[in-house]
């Protein structure tokens, strides 16, 4: 189960990367040249990271503004992990499959 459970995240995660390259390379078309140019991977690495943060920051203000007790650390196969970091990791990987299914509903591919 637990392993099932680790190869669903690490598919999950990969399929979000794949998209955010996809994204990118989209975006890339129609942007000048930079100096430097960056791999679509790492900017998507780079903006799969600075969205969960972003999410972590949100919950984190959400939740000590409610004042909701959460438990300090959740234990996933013998580590100890942030609940916060982990669901924003989670938001943030899956956002771009929901961002992909809603362009897909409206008719542009």
């Amino acid at each position: 189960m637990i392993n099932t459970v680790i190869i669903f995240l690490i598919i999950a995660m990969v399929l979000s990367v794949i998209q955010r390259v996809r994204d990118k390379k989209r975006a890339e078309k129609h942007e000048l040249p930079e100096h430097a140019k960056k791999s679509p991977v790492s900017e998507a690495l780079q903006e799969l990271i600075a969205t969960a943060g972003g999410i972590y920051l949100s919950l984190v203000l959400l939740i000590s503004f409610l004042q909701i007790d959460l438990a300090e650390e959740w234990f996933f196969l013998d580590v100890g992990m942030d609940p916060l970091a982990f669901i924003s990791l989670v938001i943030s990987v899956i956002q771009p499959m929901f961002t992909r299914l809603f362009h897909v509903t409206k008719g542009g591919a």
